[in-house]
C-alpha cells in the first residue's frame, strides 16, 4: 500500500514576515533547560510503532531577525507523540542549522514515513554546546554573542515541548501532511548587552501543520534519478550540509522555465534536465521553488554537482564591501571549510582571477565586472592554511545574488537615493572606491543612481523610502550604480515593523501592559525598547512611539508565556486575550513584549499580526534599546569566540 507522508519544515520568524497562521488553532509550548548537551531518548521508530500503514512528515527553516549575522545551533532530535502515547523520533542525525541562512526561505529539512494516526505533541531538542550566535550593533559593528538562559547561566541545551492541541496534525492513508517548526527569533532572544556581547534566550516555538506557499522553499539532497518522460527529479534529502543520514526523499517538478546550474554551466528548460539525467547519481543537488500543502515541490532553478556548496571545496557568502582590482573584501561572511563546521567572519579577503567562473545573473554572459561593491556572493575556491579570513578563488567560482538596498529618494532625474543599508548592512561599511570608470563619478552613497530601464517611478517624490532590488552595477562601469529589478515605495505605515519592550521585574513600579476594549496599552516609562520598520531609517524610527497595539486580524500568532510554565500559543486573538488577562491578574510581572506588524504614526500604534507577551523571566533588564550607546568602532579579522568577543 502506498505509504503516507508528512513534511517537516521549520522556519525563523523575522522583521520581514513570520509563518501565517494558516487557521490552526491554538497550541502549548514548553521549554526546559538542561546544563549538558541533551539527545533524544526515544526508542520507539515508526517502524516499531507502525501499525500497519503509515505516512510521511516535512519540516523545513525560514528568515531571522536582522539583529542576528549568524544563529547557528544543533538541533539534536525531534519526536513526535501519537494520541495514544506512542513516540516516534523522526530526525536521524544531530543536524546543525544557522537560522540566519534562511531569510525569507524554507528549508525541507525531512521527509519522514510515519505510523497512521492523530499527533497531538512535538518534541524539539536544541543544543547551545557549540552555539555560533553573532549578534551587530546598529553601526554594522559584529560581536561574539553568549546565549544565557533566564537565570543567567551559560545555556548549553534546551527541550522545547509543543502541544498541538486542536491543531493536531493527522496521519491518514494515501495523504501527504505538512508540518512548519517556526522558532521565532526575535520573540526568543532579548539582546541584554554588546560590551560583554550577551543574549537571553527562552525559545518560542511556532506549530503550524501545513506548508507556507508564499515563501521560497529549498530542497538539498543527493541524486537519486531523472525521468525526462514526466519531468521530476526524485532526491535523498540532505539538509544543510549533511552528507549521511536518512532524511527521507523528495520528488521534485520541473517545468520549461526552470533554470539550472550544473558543474557551474547553466542551462534552462529541457536542455538543463537532459543535463543533469546524465549526472552521477549521488550528484549534490538544491532546489528552489514552491512547496504547496499536497506536498508538490515544483523548482524555479536546480544546481548541482560542483555548484553546490560543500562539494569538495571551501565556500564563503557574504556581501562585498569593498573591490581593489581583482581583490575583494567581504563582510558578515559565514564560512563554509570543506568537511568542517561552519564559522562567521567579519571580514574575508578573496582574490579572482582570469580563471574565476561567475555565475547568476545572465545566463552564461556574467564576468568579473559584474563583482561590484554591494553585491552579495557565494565564493568557491581554497582558504588559506594560515589565515582563515583569507581564500583564493583565482580558479574557483563566484555566484552573484540578488541584492536589496534601501534609502531615501533625494533626486528623480536621474533617480538616487540617499543610501542607508545595502542587504541589511550599514552603508558606512561600504568603500565604493573604483565602482566607477573614474574616482570623480564612484558611487555616492548621498546621491546612489538607480538604473531603472522601463520600470514606471512616475509615483517616486524626493523624500519618498524605497526599498530596491537588483544588482550593483558592473565595477569601473561609466553609468549608474544600481540595475534595478523592482522599487517598492516603503512608508510607516506600510513597512513591515518589529517592535519589542523589555522591563526589568525586579525594579518594575508600573504595569506595562492593559487590556482595554479596543487595544493593549503600554507603559514604556520604564522599558528598553527597540523598534525598527523595514526600509525606513533608524534616525526617523528613533523619533515615532509606540503606546499600544491592536491585532490586524482575529487570526494571527500571538502567545503568552510565564516563567516556569508551559508557553500558551493560539492563533486566535480573542482566546489570547482570555489567556492575557489571566496572566496579568497572576503574581507574575511581565517581563517582555515582542510584535511584528504594521505602524499608525497617528494612534502610535501596531497593528500586530504577531504578538508575544512574557512574564516573569528575568530580573535582569536589556541595556540595549533606543537611545542606548555601545561602542561602535569596528576591528577587522575574525573571532573563534567567547564572552563578548567583536567580530
Amino acid at each position: 500500500m502506498k505509504a503516507n507522508w508528512l513534511w517537516l519544515t521549520v522556519v525563523s520568524a523575522s522583521l520581514a514576515a513570520c509563518g501565517g497562521s494558516d487557521g490552526t488553532e491554538s497550541t502549548t509550548s514548553t521549554t526546559t533547560t538542561t546544563s549538558s548537551s541533551t539527545e533524544s531518548t526515544t526508542e520507539t521508530t515508526a517502524e516499531t510503532a507502525s501499525t500497519g500503514e503509515t505516512g510521511t512528515l516535512q519540516i523545513a527553516l525560514t528568515d531571522a531577525e536582522e539583529d542576528f549575522l549568524t544563529y547557528q545551533v544543533d538541533v539534536t532530535g525531534v519526536t513526535l507523540t501519537r494520541e495514544d502515547g506512542t513516540e516516534v523520533d523522526v530526525l536521524p542525525a544531530t543536524t546543525e542549522v544557522d537560522f540566519v541562512q534562511y531569510q525569507s526561505l524554507s528549508e525541507l529539512f525531512l521527509v519522514a514515513s510515519l505510523p497512521r494516526g492523530t499527533y497531538n505533541s512535538v518534541l524539539v531538542y536544541l543544543d547551545y554546546t557549540d552555539a555560533d550566535i553573532v549578534i551587530q550593533d546598529e553601526a554594522g559593528t559584529s560581536y561574539a554573542a553568549t546565549a544565557l538562559d533566564t537565570d543567567g547561566n551559560v545555556l548549553t541545551a534546551l527541550e522545547a515541548s509543543i502541544d498541538l492541541a486542536d491543531s493536531a496534525l493527522t496521519i491518514s492513508p494515501r495523504e501527504v501532511a505538512g508540518l512548519t517548526l517556526d522558532l521565532d527569533l526575535s520573540a526568543s532572544n532579548t539582546i541584554l548587552s554588546y560590551d560583554p556581547a550577551e543574549i537571553e534566550v527562552s525559545p518560542l516555538l511556532m506549530v503550524t501543520a501545513s506548508q507556507d506557499e508564499t515563501r521560497e522553499h529549498r530542497a538539498r539532497g543527493s541524486l537519486v534519478s531523472v525521468d525526462t518522460s514526466v519531468s521530476t527529479v526524485t532526491l535523498n534529502v540532505r539538509p544543510m550540509r549533511k552528507r549521511s543520514g536518512d532524511f527521507g526523499q523528495s520528488t521534485i517538478t520541473v517545468t520549461d522555465d526552470t533554470g539550472y546550474e550544473l558543474d557551474t554551466v547553466e542551462y534552462s528548460g529541457s536542455e538543463g534536465l537532459a543535463a543533469l539525467a546524465l549526472m552521477a547519481a549521488d550528484a549534490s543537488v538544491i532546489a528552489y521553488g514552491s512547496l504547496d500543502d499536497s506536498g508538490v515541490f515544483t523548482a524555479t532553478s536546480i544546481l548541482a554537482g560542483a555548484s553546490v556548496d560543500g562539494t569538495g571545496e571551501d565556500q564563503v557568502k557574504g556581501v562585498v564591501t569593498a573591490r581593489t582590482d581583482n581583490v575583494i573584501t567581504l563582510s558578515g561572511a559565514v564560512v563554509e571549510a570543506d568537511q568542517r563546521r561552519s564559522s562567521f567572519s567579519s571580514t574575508m579577503t578573496i582574490t579572482l582571477g582570469d580563471s574565476t567562473v561567475v555565475t547568476g545573473v545572465e545566463e552564461g554572459d556574467s564576468t568579473l565586472a559584474d563583482i561590484s561593491v554591494g553585491q552579495t556572493v557565494l565564493v568557491a575556491g581554497t582558504l588559506s592554511t594560515t589565515d582563515s579570513t583569507v581564500m583564493d578563488a583565482s580558479e574557483g567560482y563566484v555566484r552573484l545574488k540578488l541584492n536589496t538596498v534601501t534609502g531615501s529618494v533625494v533626486s528623480t532625474s536621474p533617480l538616487a537615493i540617499d543610501l542607508t543599508r545595502v542587504n541589511s548592512r550599514d552603508v558606512s561599511l561600504f568603500d565604493f572606491t573604483g565602482t566607477s570608470a573614474s574616482t570623480d563619478t564612484d558611487a555616492d552613497p548621498l546621491a546612489y543612481e538607480l538604473q531603472t530601464s522601463t520600470l514606471d517611478v512616475s509615483n517616486l517624490a524626493v523624500g519618498a523610502w524605497v526599498s530596491v532590488s537588483g544588482y550593483p552595477t558592473d565595477f569601473g562601469a561609466a553609468v549608474g550604480d544600481f540595475d534595478v529589478t523592482s522599487i517598492n515605495e516603503v512608508s510607516l505605515s506600510t513597512g513591515s515593523s518589529s517592535y519589542s519592550a523589555h522591563w526589568s521585574t525586579s525594579t518594575l513600579t508600573t504595569t506595562p501592559v492593559t487590556i482595554t476594549d479596543s487595544a493593549l496599552v503600554l507603559d514604556t516609562s520604564e522599558a528598553s525598547e527597540r523598534f525598527r520598520i523595514h526600509g525606513v531609517s533608524k534616525s526617523v524610527v528613533d523619533g515615532l512611539t509606540v503606546t499600544n497595539i491592536v491585532a490586524a486580524a482575529d487570526s494571527g500568532h500571538y502567545a503568552v508565556h510565564t516563567s516556569g510554565v508551559a508557553a500558551s500559543v493560539y492563533t486566535s486573538y480573542s482566546d489570547f486575550l482570555v489567556a492575557l488577562a489571566e496572566a496579568l491578574a497572576g503574581t507574575e510581572p511581565v517581563s517582555k513584549i515582542s510584535v511584528l506588524g504594521t505602524y499608525d504614526q497617528t494612534a502610535t500604534a501596531l497593528t500586530a499580526s504577531t504578538i508575544v507577551v512574557r512574564f516573569g523571566e528575568s530580573s535582569r533588564g536589556s541595556s540595549v534599546g533606543r537611545g542606548s550607546s555601545s561602542d561602535s568602532s569596528s576591528d577587522s579579522g575574525s573571532s573563534n569566540g567567547g564572552r563578548g568577543n567583536r567580530r
